[in-house]
């Protein structure tokens, strides 16, 4: 258990650091010109929210449920393979609202409105940090 913690973990520090990487790529790329049409925004949000209301179910399908089961039994290798899926699914959900964000800030959509979605990503990542599965007392 204490292996598949330490690989999670050091997948989600790559996820945090690829958030970062995105802000950095700004500094590289050209300025946008001209600005993304009007629908687009609402259209990303919309698809973001959708995304996720469905992590958030698979993270409590696969994490929570996982969870219960390894508490019981820490050795369970099904149990743990499904923890590790939905830690990964979590992340790379967190991201695609990140990736939402970095598009429409490369279309030209202004911060303020980029840096919602660049923010809810962040959030995300920090919310679902990987944390030891303790045994009940």
């Amino acid at each position: 258990m204490d292996e598949a913690l330490k690989a999670v973990r050091q997948l989600h520090i790559a996820f945090v650091t690829t958030w970062f990487l995105f802000l950095l790529l700004f500094k590289f790329l050209p300025p946008p010109t001209g600005s993304p049409p009007a629908f687009l925004p609402t259209a990303m949000g919309m698809v973001c929210v959708s995304d996720v209301t469905l992590a958030f179910f698979w993270r409590s399908r696969y994490v929570s449920a996982s969870i219960e089961i390894l508490r019981a039994q820490p050795e369970n290798a099904s149990a743990l393979a499904r923890w590790r899926t939905g830690n990964i699914l979590s992340f790379a959900m967190a991201e695609t609202v990140t990736l939402f964000g970095f598009a429409l800030r490369y279309l030209g959509a202004p911060w303020n409105v980029a840096g919602i979605f660049f923010a809810v990503g962040l959030a995300l990542l920090l919310l679902w940090t990987p944390r030891a599965i303790s045994s009940r007392s």
